[in-house]
């Protein structure tokens, strides 16, 4: 019998996914203009944090299930490695690699993951510390979870706004890296989507409710960037933490979960991932072509991948850690 999923959730990951492209072709402007600001470090920021809940959403029935935490881990592991190789051409250079700095390059890439990869290491990494955690109380995961989210977002707005004391610190702070982990976002998102199965969230919630806290968490995270922009934080600093993501993302996860949608399909849910995956080779294809960031390139960008999933989803059924 054919696994039922939830097609609204899946039509959802597939938007999460676009978000994440149009924020990285710098849609209206990205950082430089109020419209672009408000959505590519505002609105769109929602997507990997909201990527994360899902993710922690299934591991908790992954594990409840009586399934195997080593395959869920292999499955992912192996997609990443997969997508590292795919983009090593932009963190290997032939020249250095027989050197030490070199290889140490290479290692930290691996460890860091590259560019939008880095959120297969924050799902690998805040999945161990669920699995590590997972009979610990729910009030105490809470905790823990808002602590660590709490160190990411003083971390960030660290890093945009003031200069840390120490030399060294303060050089650290300015990688996107330091804040942007599996143990500051992707441990506690997940540990969000964990709770929610946990305590069946979904179920205890009304539509009515739900979009009463979307709506409150649009107008905060709207709010928020507003004023970064108008406190004009450094443009070249983006916002991967925002505090207004802890109120919008977990009713973004949930409006799809009170209006579900049975599907034997998981092609929407492919296709989220293989347009997340793919998308950043067409961004450097358009930038060797001289194409400058902005609409046009989200455009092209946009019809090159969702072109290219359905060849990528076709090659999954065969080579399952492609997707």
């Amino acid at each position: 019998m054919s696994k039922v999923l939830n097609g609204n959730l899946d039509a959802m990951k597939v938007l999460l996914a676009v978000m994440v492209v149009a924020l990285h072709c710098k849609l209206l402007g990205g950082n430089y203009t109020w419209a672009g600001y408000l959505l590519c470090n505002g609105l769109f920021r929602v997507a990997v944090p909201t990527f994360f809940i899902i993710n922690g959403y299934y591991l908790y029935q992954t594990l409840s299930g009586g399934h195997s935490f080593a395959q869920w881990f292999k499955r992912v592991l192996l997609i990443y490695l997969f997508w590292m190789l795919v983009y090593s051409p932009q963190y290997v250079d032939p020249a250095t690699i027989a050197s030490i700095g070199g290889v140490l390059g290479v290692l930290k890439s691996l460890l860091i993951g590259y560019f939008h990869l880095w959120y297969l290491m924050g799902m690998l990494g805040g999945g161990v510390m669920l699995l590590v955690l997972r009979h610990w109380r729910s009030s105490v995961l809470i905790g823990l979870a808002l602590v660590a989210f709490l160190i990411g977002l003083g971390l960030q707005y660290a890093r945009v706004y003031f200069e840390l004391p120490n030399g060294f610190l303060q050089h650290f702070n300015q990688n996107d890296y330091t804040a942007r982990n599996f143990l500051f976002m992707g441990f506690p998102f997940m540990a969000i989507g964990f709770l929610c199965a946990r305590h069946q969230i979904a179920q205890r919630v009304g539509r009515r409710g739900i979009w009463c806290w979307l709506l409150l968490g649009l107008g905060l995270t709207l709010a928020e960037a507003g004023l970064n922009f108008a406190l004009r934080a450094d443009v070249e600093q983006n916002f991967d933490f925002l505090a207004s993501l802890l109120v919008i993302t977990p009713a973004l996860f949930l409006l799809p979960m009170v209006y579900p949608r049975a599907s034997e399909s998981n092609f929407a849910a492919k296709l989220s991932s293989a347009v997340y995956y793919v998308h950043p080779w067409f961004i450097l294809g358009a930038l060797s072509l001289g194409m400058s960031y902005g609409n046009s390139m989200a455009g092209l960008v946009l019809a090159l991948a969702f072109g290219v999933a359905p060849l990528l989803i076709l090659a999954s059924r065969r080579v399952r850690f492609i997707l």
